[in-house]
């Protein structure tokens, strides 16, 4: 297992429905998260750090963490959940 990839979706509150946002090559840990919770934390963290570099709108995403093979088609889902994002205060200058 290489590469480790999120397929996401983003909440629309006033449809109540998700749409598709974005996909997501990430890097596999080493180690290998043991059980979902440390999947999760990882997943997070991945989407924290895309969400802050792109400047995504604070709200509520859902991701399914996926393993794929070399044509990029999922073979393996390893887990999804949701993921509720706050922009970070940004600082003031003066």
């Amino acid at each position: 297992m290489d590469n480790i990839w999120l397929d996401v979706h983003a909440w629309q509150p006033l449809r109540g429905v998700l749409h598709r946002m974005t996909e997501i090559e990430c890097d596999a840990p080493d180690p290998l998260p043991r059980d979902f919770d440390e999947w999760h934390g990882w997943a997070e963290a991945c989407l924290l750090e895309v969400a802050t570099r792109d400047g995504w709108q604070h709200g509520r995403y859902a991701y399914t963490i996926q393993e794929r093979d070399a044509t990029d088609h999922p073979v393996r889902e390893i887990g999804k959940d949701i993921w509720d994002y706050e922009e970070p205060a940004r600082e003031s200058t003066g």
